[in-house]
C-alpha cells in the first residue's frame, strides 16, 4: 500500500511540480508587475525568478540563448520560451474564467491590448522613464511635466470611462485591468495629481480589494528602495 501511495505521488505530483513554468522578470518593470499580479491573483502554478537588470543579466549569453529579445518579462515552460507581457498573460490565463469566451468580449480585450501598446504605455515612456534615466534635476522636472501634458487627453478619456464603469472593460475585472492598473498607479512616483481624476483614483482604490494588487505595489516599492542610490 505504501509503495502504491509513493507511486501515485511520484507520477502525479512531481511531474507537475517539475514542469512548472518560470517567469523571469523584475518588479521595477510595469509589464513584469502585471504578470506577477495575475499569478498571485489566479494562483496559477508558476515559479518567479528575479532577473538582475542593473547587472545586465537580461543581456547575458545564457539568458539570450532562451530569450533572444533580451527583455523581461519572459516565460519559460519546459523548452517553450517566449516574451511580451500580453502574450504571457494570455498564456497563463488560458482556461481561466477571467478570459472572455464570447466574440464581443474577446474583441474588446484585444482592442484594449492594442490601445495599451499604442497609448497607455506612454505613462512609462514619456513620464516614468525620466524618473530613472534623466540625471539633471531641471531637465527631469521639465520632461516629466511635458509627459504629463502629452498624456492628458488619454487620462481624460479614462476619467470619463470610470465614471460609468468599475473596470477597464466594464463592470467585471479582466486581463485589461492587469495591464492598465500597474501602468497608471506608478504615477504616484511623480506625485501625480489624482485630485483632477477622482474616478481614476476611485478605480485604483477598488483594486485594493482585488487579490494580489496590494502585494504587487509593495513589491514595486521594495524594488525601488533597493535600487535607490545609497546615501553616504
Amino acid at each position: 500500500l505504501k509503495l502504491q501511495f509513493l507511486y501515485f505521488i511520484v507520477n502525479h505530483y512531481l511531474p507537475h511540480y517539475n514542469n512548472m513554468p518560470t517567469l523571469h522578470g523584475h518588479p521595477v518593470s510595469q509589464p513584469c508587475r502585471s504578470v506577477q499580479w495575475f499569478i498571485d491573483y489566479s494562483g496559477v502554478d508558476c515559479e518567479v525568478k528575479t532577473v538582475d537588470l542593473l547587472s545586465g543579466a537580461h543581456k547575458a549569453p545564457e539568458f539570450l540563448a532562451k530569450f533572444p529579445n533580451g527583455q523581461v518579462p519572459s516565460l519559460e515552460d519546459g523548452d517553450f520560451c517566449f516574451g511580451e507581457s500580453i502574450a504571457i498573460l494570455q498564456y497563463l490565463a488560458d482556461g481561466n474564467d477571467i478570459v472572455p469566451t464570447d466574440k464581443k468580449g474577446k474583441a474588446r480585450l484585444q482592442e484594449y491590448f492594442g490601445r495599451h501598446l499604442s497609448q497607455v504605455r506612454k505613462f512609462s515612456t514619456e513620464i516614468i522613464r525620466h524618473v530613472f534615466f534623466e540625471k539633471d534635476a531641471d531637465e527631469k522636472k521639465k520632461k516629466i511635466a511635458a509627459g504629463i501634458e502629452s498624456t492628458k487627453a488619454m487620462m481624460d478619456s479614462f476619467e470619463a470611462h470610470f465614471e460609468k464603469n468599475k473596470f477597464v472593460l466594464g463592470d467585471t475585472l479582466s486581463l485589461a485591468d492587469f495591464m492598465f492598473a500597474p501602468e497608471v498607479d506608478q504615477l504616484s512616483l511623480v506625485e501625480y495629481d489624482f485630485n483632477t481624476y477622482k474616478n481614476v483614483g476611485a478605480y485604483i482604490e477598488r483594486l485594493k480589494e482585488v487579490k494580489g494588487y496590494t502585494k504587487m505595489r509593495e513589491t514595486m516599492a521594495e524594488a525601488l528602495k533597493a535600487m535607490a542610490p545609497k546615501k553616504e
